[in-house]
Formats: C-alpha cells, sequence, structure tokens
C-alpha cells in the first residue's frame, strides 16, 4: 500500500481528554499520531471542520518515568466514522508547543529504527 501522508505516523496506545464545551471534557484514546496529525477514537461525536482542544498524555521517551507529559493542542476534525460504539476520528493539529512537537517527532523517530525494512 503506497504512503499518501506528508509525516510518518506511529502507532500508540496513549490517552487524552477532548474539551466539546465549557466544562465538557471527555477522555479520547490515541491510536496514532505523527507531527501533523492524529487518530483519535472518541465515545462523543466531533464535527467535521470544528477546531478542539486536547489533551494528550504522551509517555517520556526513555520511559522511565511513569508520569507521562501533558500535552495540550488545539486541533480541527478532518474525518470521522463511526466503528462500533466509538468513533475514529482523524484531526490534524493547528497548536502545539514546539518542544512538544519535538517529542512527537522522537517517538516517531525511535520507531523508524525498529521498523523492519520494507521489501520491494
Amino acid at each position: 500500500m503506497i504512503e499518501l501522508r506528508r509525516s510518518p505516523r506511529i502507532n500508540v496506545t496513549w490517552r487524552g481528554l477532548i474539551k466539546l464545551g465549557e466544562g465538557k471534557v471527555f477522555p479520547i484514546r490515541v491510536f496514532n499520531i505523527s507531527e501533523t496529525g492524529i487518530l483519535i477514537m472518541s465515545e462523543q461525536v466531533l464535527t467535521i471542520d470544528k477546531e478542539y482542544q486536547l489533551m494528550l498524555e504522551i509517555p517520556h521517551i526513555d520511559q522511565e518515568s511513569m508520569i507521562p507529559y501533558k500535552v495540550p493542542c488545539k486541533v480541527v476534525v478532518s474525518h470521522a466514522i463511526l466503528s462500533g460504539n466509538f468513533f475514529r476520528v482523524g484531526v490534524r493539529i493547528l497548536e502545539i508547543a514546539d518542544l512538544h512537537r519535538d517529542l512527537i517527532n522522537a517517538w516517531v523517530s525511535l520507531s523508524k529504527k525498529f521498523d523492519p525494512p520494507k521489501e520491494n
């Protein structure tokens, strides 16, 4: 299969929160992530082209600390599909601190070191 994304993604099993309104915060699961986008699973329906605030829990790259980084970011929904009792939602990252973008890139780089070479 040909990869059409601009940024490489890695599969992860991270947690997070999404803010849907004043005082309304719901849990999400993060399934894959890149420098520019995230695939999340949400019990809540999210509107395509709408912006949301997320708080991601990203483990330390060395994984020695049990306390994850709390990473706030602003995203916009690109697509959403109902999958069982959850929505699989693709979002594009609009705003994130440079330090946190570097953390995501470090995870992507680390996982790429362990990927087996692709056959032609």
